[in-house]
């Protein structure tokens, strides 16, 4: 009789000669290497991993021998191409689907707890009455002190129907109090926020590209429209990207019937296609902003690439993060999957804007990206004969100069101490929407900034390090008594990129105002230089 796990060895071996089997169907003609040289070498590898298991000095865990063979195997593709199972999967899953199994509440890792910062409305937690701040000390009956995020949220979500029971400590209290939730259906919106500005100016944030995204835009570009909306905003800073399909979807609510969205190159024969616009009513009439900074991505770089090629939208901000590639996942199992990078994509008018990284594990110094300077690119031109550039991400229209965050301010986000103080101070004061952090909060903020032993010198506290402050504590009393869309109205009315961007569309009253502008920036930047 066999050793188990040399039966799972040898099941291994079996299971990938099948895969390499099935898989050559679409094995490129021109590799130098035959069927048989791969399947000696996983004959090989089987072998070897056999003799690890029986012959070895010391008992090795043999699976995680494989993930780690796995795992070198991707290295030596792209950054994107990887391994995915548990909660990895999940993740992706949420990400491109929307939805999840849950409760419905957003945590994170406060005071070596996991925290809730917020629940989502409508969702079991929310109806449960669970607020920011409550810490989660027990998961069926497992005591979470130490547990991070990721590891809670493993407990926390599972199959709708089913229940879960944990226990919560609320704030200002010292008992632990006991909920037994059953799971749901809960949907993640990549639209979280939508509202109407100053003289007519609508603004749209897009989170990332999931099945949910172009029916969720289509609801906030009715909603503006019907209120009178006569110039936009879309937002697509810190998107990482998500679904082509979703990327293509939401390109077509702005883009006229048969025009071309973007085109995909690769290997397998279905992985070189042409998308073009299907739909038969677009939205506009408007003059558009497309708002992207250095971590737009993949997705969002196909809308704004085929916004900015249609001549459709003035693109503003810093250049973006440059990921012309697309994934493909394939499913291995319920839970296991691997996600390979399978075709390269152009926006219409022909520029890849993929920026070429290191491989992980590689170091920085093989980097090839392109140059910052957009002129030393490739040039195309836009539908209207405007000059754009390819390679390394989308260049805008027009810069902004993204905001810099001083010392103080980022070990103040890093340590949540806005949030912490916040959860503090609500215990004892009730707010109404239109609070105000005046200085009698300022000098409590500072008294429990004391109390946390939080140091910092006096002379850090300049009027833009107080501003900042006054800000994170509305942002975070806003979202802890009335949700996020206040706490959106809060960011977005100190953020200073979207401040430039509603003074450039007062100013200007047609899209061609815009590029007037862009054009005018321009120039002076090349005087300047010159």
């Amino acid at each position: 009789m066999k050793h188990p796990s040399r039966t799972r060895v040898a099941f291994v071996a079996l299971a990938l000669v099948a895969l390499i089997a099935t898989l050559g169907t679409v094995a490129d003609s021109r590799t130098s290497r035959s069927r048989s040289d791969v399947y000696h070498d996983l004959e090989l590898f089987a072998s070897i991993l056999e003799r690890i298991e029986s012959a070895y000095v010391d008992t090795v865990d043999t699976h995680e021998l494989v993930r780690k063979a796995i795992d070198a195997m991707l290295e030596q593709l792209d950054p994107h191409s990887q391994f995915l199972d548990g909660l990895e999967y999940e993740d992706l899953m949420v990400s491109t689907r929307g939805e999840f199994g849950g409760l419905g509440i957003l945590i994170s890792y406060r005071d070596d707890y996991p925290t809730v910062i917020s629940p989502i409305e409508g969702t079991p937690g929310a109806r449960a009455g669970l607020r920011g701040g409550d810490q989660i000390v027990e998961i069926e009956g497992m005591d979470t002190k130490g547990w991070r995020t990721q590891k809670a949220v493993k407990y926390l979500r599972g199959k709708p129907g089913t229940k879960v029971r944990f226990k919560v400590r609320h704030p200002g209290s010292d008992d632990a109090v006991e909920y037994e939730i059953t799971r749901e259906v809960i949907n993640v919106h990549s639209v979280p926020f939508h509202g109407m500005f100053d003289d007519g100016i609508g603004y749209v944030k897009i989170a990332n590209f999931s099945r949910s995204t172009p029916e969720e835009l289509r609801d906030a570009l009715r909603d503006l429209e019907s209120n009178g909306m006569r110039a936009l905003v879309i937002d697509l800073r810190n998107n990482p990207g998500g679904l082509l399909q979703a990327a293509k979807q939401v390109s077509e609510l702005f883009l006229e019937k048969d025009r071309l969205i973007v085109y995909t190159k690769g290997r397998m024969p279905n992985s070189s296609r042409k998308y073009y616009s299907s739909n038969r009513r677009a939205h506009g009439g408007y003059p558009i902003v497309v708002m992207i900074n250095g971590a737009s991505a993949s997705a969002s770089e196909i809308f704004a690439g085929a916004m900015q090629d249609w001549d459709h939208a003035l693109i503003v901000g810093e250049r973006s993060f440059g990921k012309g590639t697309v994934q493909t996942v394939f499913d291995l199992s319920d839970s296991e999957a691997v996600k390979l990078t399978t075709a390269r994509y152009y926006t219409p008018s022909g520029r890849s804007i993929h920026r070429k990284r290191p491989r992980r594990g590689e170091h920085a110094a093989a980097d090839t990206a392109s140059t910052d300077d957009a002129t030393s690119r490739p040039v195309f031109h836009t539908a209207a004969g405007r000059t754009v550039y390819g390679g390394g991400g989308i260049a805008p229209d027009y810069e902004l100069d993204p905001p810099r965050y001083t010392d103080l301010q980022r070990r103040l986000e890093r340590d949540a101490l806005g949030f912490s103080f916040v959860v503090e101070y609500l215990q004892d004061h009730e707010i109404t929407r239109d609070f105000q952090v005046t200085d009698d909060v300022l000098d409590a903020f500072y008294a429990f900034l004391e109390r946390r032993g939080f140091e910092y010198d006096a002379d850090e506290l300049t009027d833009e390090n107080v501003n900042y402050i006054r800000m994170m504590i509305q942002r975070e009393a806003m979202n802890n008594r009335f949700g996020r869309e206040a706490m959106y109205r809060v960011v977005l009315a100190g953020d200073p990129e979207f401040s430039e961007v509603r003074k450039l569309l007062e100013n200007a009253r047609s899209l061609e105002d815009l590029f007037a502008m862009a054009e005018e920036q321009r120039a002076v930047q090349k005087a300047s230089n010159d």
